[in-house]
């Protein structure tokens, strides 16, 4: 572009030289002025072709210094006082006054830039030295003053020069042509303008190619990823593509480049260079490649080239999909390194996006492999296989993935999903319960009865988030249902906790004395010796069904209709705060001894089926139970202290198993999988799993979630979970990013 600038100003000045030499010629009536210093044309000549005229578009075409003004100030003092009859120039004394201050302020300005004198006042001198002594500036004001002092009697010469020295100063209209002219001609030099950079050696696939660049022959700079590249024999047209993969080898460099498609057909270049179209003829692409400038390209061709999909993605293009791909998960070839922006990107949940039949198709991110493949001799390159699963097509009307059927072709181009994380509103988060990782796409509860009616288990290690994630469910189940919540938890934290994300006034709480008149009948032995009128358990399912019917219709009896009340929404049991017994029989005597943890659970269930059981049937959800610490209030068979515990875990399984007709369903949460009991973990259709690492956990729920996300349970990030069921508008399993804490609490 240099060279090309100073061939443009060498044929400006010149074409200006020339023309001025023949009005020079025609006014004065002969070529004598050249030699006469004393014809008043020779003057002009001077100060405006060899002056003014070289001095503005060769020395100093785009900035003066203060040598060029030393220069030029010598050059009008010598020329001043060349003049004969100074009396006869108009402004001669004033210009040369002016021109020997100006030459001695260069001076100057020169020896304090020697002595490396920097001060404000040097600067101020630079400024106006450079812009009064400049060739325009100078030259233009002795030009000015030769056709007043010689041609003003002769208008016609006069009105001459004097244009021509307003077309000159503004210099518009003959470097526009000069610009077309250049413009026109490298437009017809297009072997020139195209930089060769080496040879096509394979191609994987009809729109994906090698190739080798040999630095012993090709001298040019490197070629970087998003360069775009010709296939063309003589580089008068051929097909266009984009660098989306660079290796370095000794002394080589391969490139894969990608040709930009449309539907199957190619894009290509003709020799025009005015028009570009979109061609099926793939099998016979050119060896020989040329690395293209898209601004030296015509308008046309670059906006064909801007609209195409593959250029307009270029930034989120992260690989392909590469042999091995089936129709639940595809294999692909990151193209990124370290130094590219979207390397992190890249990792377990990431959601890419490629095409399956024209439809955009989610994909997420399970895993990565490392291989390793062989260039040439003594070159070997490592990379990796990424596996992604396929999650469908994302609704933004109904906020659901939908199925997509069938794979993406061989070698598809696949992108990072372009949505960007917004700030979340509480206001939109209504049914949200979490995102896809690094995406505004919304997962939704499709179905809150859903989540209560058939049953919802939200498992995880201790301190990763289940409370959290169990109460904002509770949240969701209050504020878009009229559904009411028994919640037994033994850790007293429901109690503390859950007055942040609902209103305390709809929550009923077990205290110290909560049904603390039973201690009295405690150690209660029948005269009889019958056990089982021995201890209080009879009074404590008394006591039980009367605080429930108080909870849910505010009496002491069961309406014939299912009109619950509004005052009490949730109504949190600590049986280990219930000081129950029964009787016990050891040889021939009787003793009375504790109720465990798990046969309570059995009679506050046993005794709220009871009630709902005088109910019609019903497909909504009337009453959710949430089982807090489900290990312990429900523990696995082999993990019973004694067959009461077998026999009551089985009783309260029966119970969640036939409760769902009349609208009973529950939460369970647990950290240990293993040791819940799995006839109630089965009942469960809806599963959040947070982080997992016990490998009898990960097994049970590669049963929901498949051995893929199973895999990834160990390493999940906090307030991220593996979700999947019916409740949900999902239809497959999905790693999700949960709402933040903050966004979902009532009260700070």
């Amino acid at each position: 572009m240099q060279k090309q600038g100073v061939i443009c100003r060498l044929v400006i000045s010149l074409f200006y030289l020339v023309v001025f030499l023949v009005l020079c010629k025609i006014f004065s009536g002969s070529w004598q002025f050249l030699l006469d210093s004393d014809n008043s044309y020779n003057m002009l000549f001077v100060s405006g072709a060899l002056l003014l005229i070289f001095g503005t578009y060769l020395a100093e075409p785009y900035f003066t210094k203060p040598l060029d003004v030393l220069t030029n100030s010598t050059a009008i003092v010598l020329a001043l006082l060349s003049i004969r009859e100074p009396q006869k120039f108009v402004g001669y004394h004033f210009l040369l006054v002016v021109s020997i201050g100006i030459l001695f302020l260069s001076i100057s300005i020169i020896i304090l830039h020697a002595l490396n004198k920097k001060s404000s006042i040097e600067q101020a001198l630079f400024l106006l030295v450079t812009k009064f002594g400049s060739s325009k500036i100078a030259f233009s004001a002795v030009y000015l003053c030769t056709i007043f002092s010689y041609l003003k009697k002769a208008p016609v010469d006069f009105v001459f020069f004097l244009t021509f020295w307003i077309i000159f100063i503004s210099n518009f209209f003959t470097e526009w042509i000069v610009s077309l002219v250049m413009s026109i001609y490298q437009r017809f030099q297009v072997r020139e303008q195209y930089e060769y950079i080496g040879d096509a050696i394979g191609c994987e696939n009809p729109f994906l190619y090698k190739i080798e660049i040999d630095f012993s022959i090709y001298k040019g700079g490197r070629v970087r990823k998003g360069d775009i590249i010709l296939f063309s024999e003589t580089s008068l047209e051929g097909i266009v593509g984009l660098v989306v993969d660079v290796k370095y080898l000794v002394k080589k460099q391969w490139l894969s480049v990608y040709i930009l498609h449309q539907q199957e057909k190619c894009l290509k270049i003709s020799s025009s260079l005015k028009n570009c179209s979109y061609t099926s003829d793939i099998h016979h692409i050119s060896k020989k490649t040329y690395r293209l400038n898209l601004s030296e390209l015509s308008k046309i061709q670059q906006k064909e080239i801007e609209n195409n999909e593959l250029y307009k993605k270029r930034n989120l293009f992260v690989g392909y999909v590469i042999e091995g791909s089936d129709i639940n998960q595809i294999k692909f070839l990151p193209i990124l390194d370290e130094r590219d922006n979207n390397y992190a990107k890249l990792r377990e949940g990431t959601i890419v996006t490629a095409e399956i039949c024209g439809q955009e198709t989610l994909f997420q991110i399970i895993e990565g492999k490392t291989s390793k493949e062989v260039l040439e001799s003594h070159n070997i390159s490592g990379f990796i296989v990424g596996i992604a699963r396929k999650l469908g097509k994302y609704d933004n009307l109904s906020r659901q993935i939908d199925t997509v059927k069938w794979l993406p072709n061989m070698y598809a181009p696949l992108f990072l999903r372009e949505d960007r994380v917004k700030t979340e509103k509480i206001a939109e988060l209504k049914k949200v319960i979490g995102f896809l990782p690094e995406t505004d796409i919304k997962i939704e509860i499709k179905d809150v009865d859903s989540l209560v009616t058939h049953n919802t288990a939200i498992l995880g290690i201790l301190g990763i988030g289940k409370s959290c994630l169990t109460f904002e469910l509770i949240k969701k189940v209050i504020d878009n249902t009229g559904i009411k919540v028994v919640c037994i938890d033994i850790t007293n934290e429901y109690q503390a906790e859950l007055p942040r994300y609902i209103e305390k006034d709809i929550i009923q709480c077990d205290t110290m004395s909560s049904f603390h008149e039973l201690a009295a009948s405690a150690e209660y032995i029948s005269a009889s010796n019958n056990i089982n009128k021995c201890g209080n358990i009879e009074l404590y399912k008394t006591e039980i069904k009367e605080d429930l019917l108080q909870f849910l219709f505010s009496s002491s009896t069961c309406p014939e209709e299912w009109s619950p009340n509004s005052q009490k929404r949730i109504r949190i049991y600590n049986p280990d705060l219930h000081k129950i017994t029964k009787g016990d029989k050891v040889g021939y005597k009787v003793f009375t001894t504790q109720l465990t943890q798990t046969e309570k659970v059995r009679i506050i269930c046993e005794e709220l089926y009871k009630i709902l059981m005088k109910f019609s049937a019903t497909t909504k959800g009337r009453v959710l139970l949430v089982f807090e610490e489900a290990h312990s209030l429900i523990p696995e068979w082999n993990s019973t202290a004694n067959p009461a515990d077998s026999s009551a875990v089985n009783g309260t399984a029966k119970i969640i198993l036939q409760g769902r007709k009349y609208g009973l369903g529950s939460f369970v949460i647990t950290q240990r999988t293993a040791n819940i009991s799995k006839s109630i973990l089965n009942q469960c259709n809806t599963i959040f799993s947070l982080r997992v690492f016990d490998d009898t956990g990960k097994m049970f729920l590669e049963n929901y979630i498949g051995s893929d996300y199973a895999n990834l349970l160990p390493t999940l990030e906090e307030r991220h979970a593996i979700a999947v069921g019916k409740a949900l508008k999902l239809r497959l399993p999905v790693m999700i990013r949960l709402n933040n804490r903050e966004n979902i609490i009532s009260k700070k």
